[in-house]
């Protein structure tokens, strides 16, 4: 690898941008994002008896007006492992923030109605939601602790005593009894066991089944019914509690269940559930969705009621106290039930609910998209403004178009491409079931997926046309690759694996464009390779005009430049996920550490800038960075701050923390030609300040002039893409083409002028 004293000598420039780094003031680091994308993600509800709804995020509890959504209050501190459990009455709560440093949980109770820390208690064991019971009438908890139930007043801070006997079953759900005399323990593996508060001793076992996996138990309001659900199953059972027999039992076929509760009168069961698994139906849709709320009665155990909404992936339902209403919480959107006139209320969905999020290239939009809908907001206003299902399918992988105003998504068994202001399908390509990335060409005109053992190429504007890339003899694509192409499609690559004498080998695999067609060039190996999705290869210009890819894997990333016949190794080292360049290709995005890094790869020198967490894009016009904070909300930086120079095109100003102007061009470049080397034509590119009488003139290493390009007056902007740059068709004055070898190209615009160098390989 090239020291820096090395580059350095070779270029004047990477040392200058070193100096500048050193005289950056100070001031540059205080920055701040200017935006926030989406409100903190939901994790749990209940209806507080004022008809307010209490609202557990990441990182707090808030109080929201049922009719507005609007944040009344906010009160507690949850820590990155926390959990939270309500008392029944819903005047009590307690916030479990457990520290890994020292293996401790501090046990918090909150009064709801005056926001206040009332006790407090550090236990050295990690306490669970589910390890957590409260008295329905007396300041009492029951907590699971090493297989010692313990009994504790948490008004006084006083030790009540705790329940214990020899080979206790491990992993409990409790729930105490009406008259708090009793606690019911639902034990994994064993029967369901009554315990005396009073004597701290066992009394019996409830007849019926073992329980296994007991997630949740609940007992009826007039105090005459227990129910249980077990874990990651669609089973659940009613005992009567005061002969402790099993009433009955349900399960198969209805998905898993994610919650259950009483009506107020205790005569119906209200049980939802998920679906378990989905099957296609040839079709292009699903079979199998049940995302539903059961209804059922007591007594008999027959089946009463059914409701639920649009939305898909219930993850859990919470009932008003006087039963009228629900509240609904999907993956994707938080559903305010009316039970009774079986309709919705309101629908929250502004909350980033995706397992993929992305940045438009021009730094104009987020998008998200999860196996249920896609999501997107505008970042100047930082509203929402597109949710679209995918009603009864699941989407898959997606890329965003380079103009950002499309997005090529997966959802079987079509690859569909989606306008991203209305949501709507423009045209699709039949692909079949399963995964597979998905890549738009830089030049918006293909999409990449994979193909049987190759690349499968759709052309967006024909989606008839498709064009099938093999990988000649280097090992075949499969459904851990990841598509990328470089700029104006002059290179499509890909990762793939294979296991080969009993261990896996990573590869690289390259192609070439000439004309439409993209032909094989060459494979080789890397290292491990990251199974991250974000963590792609990513192409960027090198300063000498060629073209470099960077690699991610498991222990370093690598940076290659594509010669002809084969890759050059430029750089290898530790810098961690995400990569993204600098538009300039100068600069390389990481993370590392969950921290965001900056690296002048070429000098293999860390640029200082302000502290980032949880970085995971940057646009491709280098204008926007977004990171997440704590409550799951995303933040938008000016990530032209961040370096120290402007990049081109430049970020977007903030005012009062909203965008005003994109894409403005802080200062005149020619650009490297593409492709290059080249046979027979080639494109020039550049960027212009202000308005000027453009002209290329094209020279021989001697200084004769070959052939002059005037495309006349230009308004200032980009012409980067190769729409948009001049032609040259490799041929001289005179018409006739021009010998192989090193060319100059000069462009000349007002008072600017630069050189750089091409070359022609027939």
């Amino acid at each position: 690898m090239k020291t820096p004293t090395i580059f350095f000598k070779q270029n004047l420039f990477a040392f200058l941008t070193l100096i500048s780094i050193v005289w950056i003031p100070c001031t540059t680091f205080g920055i701040e994002p200017i935006g926030t994308i989406g409100q903190p993600i939901p994790e749990q509800h209940a209806f507080l008896n004022n008809g307010t709804i209490l609202r557990v995020v990441p990182t707090h509890i808030q109080v929201i007006d049922a009719n507005t959504g609007t944040v009344m209050d906010e009160f507690g501190k949850r820590t990155y492992i926390s959990h939270v459990k309500f008392n029944p009455r819903m005047t009590h709560l307690a916030i479990l923030n457990y520290f890994r440093d020292t293996s401790t949980t501090s046990v918090n109770i909150w009064d709801i109605e005056a926001r206040q820390l009332i006790s407090q208690r550090e236990i050295e064991s990690h306490i669970f939601e589910d390890d957590i019971s409260f008295s329905p009438t007396q300041p009492i908890i029951a907590i699971d602790i090493a297989r010692e139930i313990h009994l504790w007043n948490w008004q006084n801070g006083e030790t009540i005593g705790k329940l214990i006997r020899e080979n206790m079953p491990s992993d409990r759900a409790m729930v105490f009894s009406k008259d708090v005399r009793h606690l019911i323990v639902a034990a994994n593996n064993s029967k369901i066991e009554l315990w005396n508060i009073e004597t701290r001793s066992f009394e019996a076992h409830f007849e019926g089944v073992n329980v296994s996996s007991a997630e949740e138990l609940i007992i009826s309001p007039d105090g005459a019914t227990i129910a249980m659900y077990t874990l990651n199953s669609g089973s659940f059972y009613a005992w009567n509690f005061n002969a402790q027999q099993m009433l009955w039992r349900k399960g198969g076929g209805t998905g898993h269940v994610v919650a259950i509760a009483f009506s107020s009168d205790s005569r119906h069961l209200y049980v939802a559930n998920r679906t378990s698994s989905l099957q296609g139906n040839g079709k292009g849709g699903w079979e199998g969705w049940d995302d539903q709320v059961r209804v059922w009665d007591v007594k008999s155990g027959q089946l009463v009621d059914t409701f639920g909404s649009e939305f898909r992936s219930l993850q859990s339902m919470t009932l008003s106290p006087d039963g009228k209403t629900a509240i609904l919480h999907y993956q994707d959107a938080v559903v305010l039930w009316d039970v009774e006139k079986r309709k919705q209320l309101k629908v929250w969905t502004d909350y980033i609910s995706g397992w993929e999020n992305a940045l438009t290239p021009d730094g104009r939009s987020l998008v998200s998209v999860s196996r249920n809908s896609i999501k997107a907001w505008d970042i100047s206003s930082q509203q929402m403004r597109l949710f679209t299902s995918a009603e009864n399918s699941l989407f898959r992988e997606f890329a965003i178009s380079p103009d950002g105003r499309k997005l090529a998504v997966g959802r079987d068994p079509w690859i569909e491409v989606r306008d991203l202001q209305t949501g709507n399908v423009v045209t699709q390509f039949r692909y079949g079931y399963g995964h597979s990335d998905v890549a738009f060409s830089s030049t918006g005109k293909w999409v990449a997926v994979n193909g049987t053992r190759q690349v499968r190429l759709y052309n967006v504007n024909n989606p008839a046309e498709i064009q099938h890339v093999s990988t000649g003899d280097a090992p075949n694509v499969n459904l851990g690759s990841h598509f990328i192409f470089s700029e104006n499609d002059e290179y499509l690559a890909a990762t793939t694996q294979i296991y080969k004498n009993h261990k896996w080998e990573y590869w690289v695999l390259l192609w070439k464009r000439e004309g439409d067609t993209f032909r094989f060039q060459y494979a080789w190996q890397v290292p491990e390779l990251s199974s991250d999705s974000h963590s792609r290869p990513t192409f960027a210009s090198n300063e000498d005009g060629s073209t470099v890819l960077a690699v991610n894997s498991d222990n370093a990333i690598q940076i290659w430049r594509l010669d002809p016949k084969q890759p050059q190794l430029l750089m290898s080292s530790n810098r961690g996920l995400y990569l993204h360049f600098s538009p300039d290709g100068q600069h390389l995005f990481t993370e590392q550490d969950d921290k965001l890094q900056i690296w002048d790869w070429q000098a293999d020198t860390p640029i200082d800038h302000p502290t980032i967490s949880e970085y995971f894009d940057l646009s491709q016009n280098g204008a926007v960075l977004a990171s997440f904070d704590e409550t799951g909300q995303v933040h938008i930086w000016d990530a032209t701050k961040l370096l120290p120079f402007q990049p081109q095109p430049t970020a977007v100003e903030p005012k009062n923390k909203h965008f005003v102007t994109f894409g403005q061009i802080k200062r005149n470049q020619l650009l490297q030609n593409f492709p290059n080397p080249f046979n027979p034509e080639t494109w020039i590119p550049f960027r212009l300040v202000n308005e000027s009488d453009v002209t290329i003139r094209i020279y021989t290493p001697a200084g004769k002039l070959v052939r002059s390009l005037s495309p006349g007056i230009m308004s200032a902007g980009d012409y980067s893409l190769q729409s948009q740059a001049i032609h040259w068709d490799g041929r001289n004055d005179n018409g006739e083409s021009v010998s192989s070898g090193v060319y100059l190209y000069t462009i000349n615009a007002g008072d600017f002028s630069a050189t750089r160098k091409m070359l022609i390989q027939k």
